[in-house]
């Protein structure tokens, strides 16, 4: 096993304490929460909170590290970097044993929890890998609620408590609410730049203290970096070794969430519901994407909307589960999106009086990609976005739309590219925003910007923030690419 010397005194302090990975919980005993909890889908009278129990007070910063990983490795590579024998997955880096048991919470507007409301108790799925989404309704609109989740064995009396988190809800629909949230994608676990405690963007972001956070998918990377998933337990590694992060704890402890999925944690890269599995054989799409839903609070529906006031409404697209294949040859019938979920858009768009509309995709639509990815090819895979021309009937039928209607006020973000960039569709107008990926080591090669498109282009990790700034009568909203270290490398101000 490799460690280093942060990882080392982290186990040796562990041992010191009594909490070492060898620390035995008799029966009775309350389990742990090694992961913390997440909070997501607020609305202004609602929130789901996601609770996983574990076995062990914290995750194994001593466990063994794959040597030699790094970012988008290929199948030949992974395969020649299988689990050493005899290794169990509770004894990798970063991994959290699940425990049964129960859960409620406590929860309300006070930060002591004086007061506090609580919800029943709720056993622990042992099939959902230890987890409980526990809805939370009857909140008050506009309002930071605090929570804390107690915990205990299934038939014990004894119980042990959380740490107090807190998340807001959104305003009602008719107030005047100045809103700022930030959007990420791109985690990969090889290219993290603090170790171990994860990423310096979480750290800025938590600086920059927005309202929420969309997470526009790639959360893990099941097919680029060791393990190769290939059960639904190794799956779950990822997660587990991804959340129990200091900088993630610590920044959804104190803010809620909107999760997206994309191929990466869905399935594997360039992925569709029919595609024969290649990288995480023998999994198929529809044994494999259920792990997103379970370890992330969400909706049951993968397409959904979010009112923050009367300025901003948000459309959060599904990506994956509607699409034509790839490699299909493309034609009016081809879709991304799906016929129902595009008629939803179109008609809930109309439909808004927000003075500003975002649609946030895990893919793009303006773009333009990276040079000599239009087309799906056979191992690799490209053509898998609304920019390139696999999907080219779809992504125009959408331009026009947005012409035809004149939506000055509906912008795109879009997660999946590995660099940050805006860019505005020359006919339609359509403004989109990549958020890039959430480190440095994480881009690709640069290539040249096309000047029909790019305002901004720039490959190097970090966030995007959007903020509703001004008054009812005058607002615009503020875009913001951050780097890692929250600063501002360019800003574009869409008046309303």
């Amino acid at each position: 096993m490799r460690l280093d010397r942060r990882e080392f005194l982290s186990s040796v302090g562990l041992a010191a304490a009594g909490l070492g990975r060898g620390f035995a919980t008799p029966a009775d005993e309350p389990p742990y929460d090694a992961m913390g909890e997440l909070v997501g889908e607020m609305t202004s009278h609602s929130a789901v909170l996601r609770a996983r129990l574990t076995s062990v007070p914290v995750r194994n910063n001593s466990g063994y590290n794959f040597p030699g990983a790094h970012h988008g490795m290929n199948v030949t590579e992974l395969r020649k970097m299988p689990m050493p024998p005899g290794m169990k997955i509770s004894d990798l880096n970063g991994d959290c044993p699940g425990a049964p048991g129960k859960v409620r919470v406590w929860y309300g507007t006070d930060p002591s929890l004086k007061g506090a409301m609580s919800t029943k108790w709720f056993v622990v799925d042992t099939k959902r890998d230890y987890t409980s989404q526990i809805h939370l309704d009857g909140l008050q609109p506009g309002t930071v609620y605090y929570y804390e989740v107690e915990m205990a064995a299934v038939g014990g009396a004894k119980t042990r408590k959380g740490e107090v988190g807190h998340f807001r809800t959104a305003p009602r629909p008719n107030d005047w609410y100045k809103v700022k949230f930030t959007v990420v994608t791109g985690q990969d676990y090889a290219c993290r730049d603090m170790i171990p405690e994860g990423y310096r963007a979480y750290r800025s972001m938590l600086k920059y203290a927005p309202d929420f956070l969309v997470q526009t998918g790639d959360n893990v990377y099941y097919d680029t970096e060791p393990p190769l998933v290939t059960s639904l337990d190794l799956a779950r590694h990822h997660w587990h070794r991804m959340y129990s992060m200091v900088t993630l704890q610590e920044f959804f402890r104190n803010t809620g969430g909107y999760w997206m999925k994309d191929d990466h944690d869905g399935f594997e890269d360039d992925d569709w519901p029919t595609r024969k599995p290649s990288r995480v054989n023998p999994l198929t799409y529809q044994e494999l994407t259920p792990v997103f839903s379970e370890q992330v609070p969400v909706s049951p529906k993968p397409f959904r909307r979010f009112r923050w006031g009367k300025g901003l409404e948000v459309w959060l697209m599904e990506g994956r589960d509607f699409r034509s294949p790839n490699a299909d040859p493309d034609s009016p019938k081809k879709t991304l999106l799906g016929a129902e979920q595009k008629a939803w858009f179109k008609k809930t768009v109309l439909e808004s009086d927000a003075k500003f509309r975002i649609m946030i995709m895990p893919e793009p639509i303006v773009g333009p990609d990276q040079p000599g990815r239009d087309y799906f090819q056979l191992p690799g895979g490209n053509g898998d976005n609304l920019a390139d021309a696999s999907f080219g009937h779809e992504s125009h039928e959408i331009r026009n739309w947005v012409k035809e209607h004149k939506l000055k006020n509906l912008i795109e973000i879009c997660g999946d590219r590995h660099w940050q960039y805006f860019s505005v569709d020359p006919d339609s107008g359509l403004e989109e925003f990549s958020c890039g990926s959430v480190s440095d080591a994480h881009t690709v090669t640069p290539f040249p910007p096309d000047p029909r498109y790019h305002r901004f282009l720039r490959f190097k990790g970090g966030f995007l923030s959007v903020a509703l700034e001004g008054t009812e009568d005058n607002p615009q909203l503020l875009f913001q690419f951050h780097d890692v270290n929250g600063g501002v490398v360019y800003e574009y101000a869409h008046k309303g």
